[in-house]
């Protein structure tokens, strides 16, 4: 059988599902319902519930909201924690992702596919392993099974690699070793201005490999996109406008008072303009409609000539506060 073609982009909000334990089915759902079509998950009983993220996008699925096609799956291999399928101390690294990664094809199959074409749109490696060299053989793994392998009993069952709380010097010796053919197309790390000062470095390397990946230079042909997670319960301090001096005064209230958004929701607006794909986790409703509608009102208002020059003031003070 031939390998999965990818049908759905990676929208620029994502549902993420950690946390949500026995809640997580229903979230799912609903959060599908509202019009999420990324979910964030991960092979990880500690924080996540995989079984449980499957079972609301297969109900879903059944009830006609969507078709796998429509929506953008990404789990997580996450490597020396015990709540993990396959974690062992002593088994080979390539034997532990090879289990894990059985166990999340079982978990998020769908009713509308077969059961030996499951995909899934990215498979984030959720840290580096203890050194570079075990981090390589991870990585060299893991594409083994990306649509390129040459192994037909792998092939397609990642569409693309990522990874998940890395630093600058791990992303350069991914993306630089020879051995490598697969260098990630997905960074996702905390967007806080107390983590590495909105983690500029590495947003940095994001838009050079973007720069470089366009212009034809890089090994893939599909640009490398940032998340960011704890965007906004990382930031309260910030999007509340609770330290007006120091964070710029009230350019979040100004955006969401002109727009008609909430103060959340106008937060997340900015960070997507800032190029980061948000994970968003809320439990509420409401405030997932409200959230994915916000870039909409957003660039309706923007589109006024108030709009416009009130938008372009907030978006200033936002870029000056974390670097572009």
């Amino acid at each position: 059988m031939a390998a999965p073609q990818s049908t759905a982009a990676m929208p620029p909000m994502m549902y993420g599902t950690a946390w949500k334990k026995e809640r997580t089915a229903d979230l799912v759902y609903e959060a599908i319902k509202a019009g999420f079509r990324g979910i964030d998950t991960a092979a990880m009983k500690k924080h996540y519930d995989e079984a449980l993220a499957g079972e609301g996008i297969r109900r879903a699925i059944r009830e006609g909201i969507v078709s796998r096609k429509d929506l953008f799956i990404q789990t997580k291999y996450t490597p020396h924690d015990p709540s993990s399928p396959g974690f062992s101390p002593t088994a080979p690294i390539p034997s532990q992702i090879h289990t894990s990664l059985l166990s999340s094809l079982t978990n998020l199959t769908t009713p509308d596919q077969p059961a030996d074409a499951v995909y899934i749109d990215a498979l984030i490696l959720h840290s580096p392993l203890p050194s570079i060299p075990q981090t390589l053989e991870a990585w060299a793994a893991l594409q083994s099974y990306l649509p390129s392998s040459p192994d037909p009993s792998r092939r397609g069952k990642i569409l693309r690699l990522g990874i998940s709380n890395v630093t600058l010097p791990i992303l350069q010796a991914l993306s630089s070793y020879p051995g490598l053919a697969s260098p990630p197309v997905v960074v996702q790390n905390r967007f806080r201005g107390s983590e590495r000062q909105w983690d500029r470095e590495v947003r940095a390397w994001v838009v050079a490999q973007q720069q470089q990946r366009r212009q034809g230079g890089g090994a893939s042909g599909e640009v490398v996109r940032y998340q960011g997670f704890w965007t906004l319960t990382g930031n309260v301090a910030v999007w509340q406008q609770q330290q007006q001096q120091q964070e710029g005064g009230g350019f979040v209230q100004d955006l969401a008072q002109g727009a008609g958004v909430s103060l959340a929701a106008a937060w997340y607006v900015l960070v997507m303009e800032a190029g980061v794909v948000v994970l968003n986790g809320t439990g509420h409703q409401g405030h997932m409609r409200e959230d994915l509608e916000a870039a909409d009102k957003v660039a309706a208002w923007r589109g006024t000539e108030e709009g416009g020059r009130v938008w372009q003031r907030c978006w200033g003070r936002f870029e000056a506060l974390i670097g572009g």
